[in-house]
């Protein structure tokens, strides 16, 4: 997380998941917005992508973690949230990646000695590492990871 300010703290996201949650830095995140039906995928995707949300004039891939992470995904319900983030790349033809909440992010803020990498923690695809912030676990997803699984999308 680079986004560091005076005193070391940085400013962060926990997006929760049905199992879990994960951290971002408050950067990464455009937005929050209520779920809706996404677009279904032209042509074959992987089945962690939920299909093409739209939001301002941009239709994103929409990401289901639990998905991605082979958890139980269970019915998307009346509280889900959309984290519409930020790529990392710079390419105008996928600038957003849309990733299903099962309800609203909180917003931490994050010191060094509030944030702790979790050992023996098994590794999973599109997650950097596994953290505690404040005794609270947290997945920190690997964005340029994402956005590279997802470039046939575009």
């Amino acid at each position: 997380m680079s986004e560091v300010e005076s005193g070391g703290e940085v400013r962060g996201v926990l997006l929760p998941l049905r199992q879990g949650q994960l951290l971002l830095p408050n950067a990464a995140v455009c937005e929050v917005v209520s779920y809706r039906q996404p677009d279904p995928l032209e042509g074959d995707g992987p089945g962690w992508v939920l299909g093409r949300f739209n939001w301002r004039n941009h239709a994103m891939p929409l990401v289901s973690y639990e998905a991605l992470l082979d958890q139980e995904e269970g019915e998307i319900g009346h509280r889900a949230r959309v984290a519409i983030c930020n790529t990392l790349s710079g390419d105008t033809l996928m600038p957003y990646i849309g990733i299903l909440l099962n309800s609203a992010p909180h917003l931490v803020r994050i010191t060094e000695q509030m944030i702790e990498t979790q050992a023996g923690v098994q590794e999973a695809p599109m997650v950097k590492a596994a953290v505690s912030v404040n005794g609270v676990a947290a997945l920190v997803p690997d964005l340029d990871a994402l956005e590279a699984a997802l470039a046939d999308l575009k």
